[in-house]
């Protein structure tokens, strides 16, 4: 990605004021001076210590507990990391709260977040290659990548980084820790233990954003030992009295997204792998059904390929070979297929299905009445998926029946 950060320190430092206030609308952070105090702290500490200098020096650190049951992490701009309490209650040291800390940290030091935000700007045609976002105007430019994801807490949320973007905030944390005094495995020993846990590891977004193989685990146990051994004496006094003072406050409640439109009322959501053809959505429409599309999401069409990403509304690039060729390639899309007969082959034995099928297409949000009855699949508008990555996020509203 080298080449895309188009994005000075200083404006992001601007920009991310107003991400941050937009945010802590959508969370809530957790408001008591010794969990803000131990937070900051362990930052603080990363950040102060590392040998790194010239990286982390010019940013508006700042660490934040938010009350959310997503076992989370992310970055924002200007060096602005939010943690979940779901995270922290899951860690059994204060090293292995470091260990992920630092992590996100190694983000900030790459400069991967802009760099993301930089690279879509000018695949969505928001910038030209080369042409710096700055001023009002950058930040305009910047809340059309997000609104067009789903809003800012969702895309930061979200965020899913390329390998060597995981490489580099590896090696960054790795160092970080071992400048801070901390043992440098305690990621490894969280990651390792949630892995094993086959129920909570599906609800480990950090993980699925940052995806943990065997490679990896390597790579970075290769760079600890390479570090010259000392003692490391952990005091987890004060780690335990955070995560006693999390328990102690009600559990967080799940926030109920409101459709855009209020006679509509939530019938599934449903996320949209960029490999798979077709999901089915496990919902029977009738015709003339009225219902409403909201999406969000990322896929590449093209694995590892940083240029072909592109949101729900697709890439934009139309083909004849693509389900429905008069829009953009990639885009999120929908059919119904309405089983008319079935018949079997006498020969073969094989059962044949006449069905019809109706496409319809999505992108980032739609309203439309259904043309005819049937399963409704939702998919990509592209015949060859095999070498996509990423997925769709779509929630999927009804309208509603008006009592007589």
């Amino acid at each position: 990605m080298e080449g895309f950060d188009l994005i000075p320190k200083i404006e992001e430092i601007y920009y991310s004021q107003k991400i941050v206030s937009d945010i802590e609308k959508k969370v809530k952070v957790v408001e008591n001076e010794f969990s803000e105090k131990y937070i900051n702290g362990l930052g603080d500490r990363i950040v102060g210590r590392t040998h790194f200098r010239s990286l982390v020096e010019g940013y508006d650190w700042s660490f934040q507990i938010i009350d959310s049951k997503d076992i989370n992490i992310f970055t924002t701009l200007g060096g602005k990391i939010y943690i979940s309490r779901a995270l922290v209650e899951l860690a059994e040291s204060e090293s292995e709260l470091a260990g992920i800390l630092a992590f996100e940290i190694g983000h900030v030091m790459a400069r991967h977040i802009p760099q993301h935000l930089s690279q879509k700007a000018v695949v969505q045609g928001i910038i030209l290659p080369g042409e710096m976002v700055r001023g009002e105007r950058g930040l305009r430019d910047l809340y059309q990548i997000f609104e067009a994801e789903g809003g800012v807490l969702n895309y930061f949320a979200n965020l899913t980084y390329y390998p060597d973007e995981i490489k580099e905030a590896d090696k960054f944390a790795a160092h970080n820790l071992n400048d801070a005094g901390f043992d440098p495995r305690g990621s490894l020993n969280f990651i390792k233990r949630i892995l094993k846990d086959e129920i909570k590891k599906e609800f480990v977004l950090w993980i699925k954003r940052n995806p943990w193989t065997q490679k990896r685990e390597k790579r970075v146990l290769d760079l600890i030992n390479s570090f010259p051994s000392f003692l490391i004496s952990e005091d987890n006094t004060m780690f335990l009295n955070l995560k006693a003072r999390l328990r102690a406050i009600s559990p967080p409640s799940i926030k109920k997204e409101e459709p855009i439109i209020p006679e509509y009322k939530t019938a599934n959501f449903v996320r949209i792998p960029g490999d798979v053809a077709w999901t089915d959505t496990a919902l029977d429409v009738v015709e003339g059904q009225e219902i409403y599309f909201q999406s969000s999401g990322v896929i590449s069409l093209q694995k590892g390929n940083p240029i072909a990403q592109c949101g729900p509304d697709g890439y934009d690039r139309k083909t004849m070979q693509q389900p429905i060729s008069d829009r953009n390639i990639g885009a999120l899309i929908g059919k119904i297929v309405q089983l008319v007969s079935i018949e079997i082959n006498e020969e073969t034995g094989e059962e044949i299905r006449n069905e019809i099928i109706k496409y319809f297409f999505i992108g980032s949000e739609n309203k439309m009445r259904m043309s005819i009855s049937g399963r409704m699949f939702l998919g990509i508008n592209e015949n060859v998926v095999g070498d996509n990555s990423g997925e769709f996020k779509v929630t999927i509203y009804l309208k509603k029946i008006k009592e007589s």
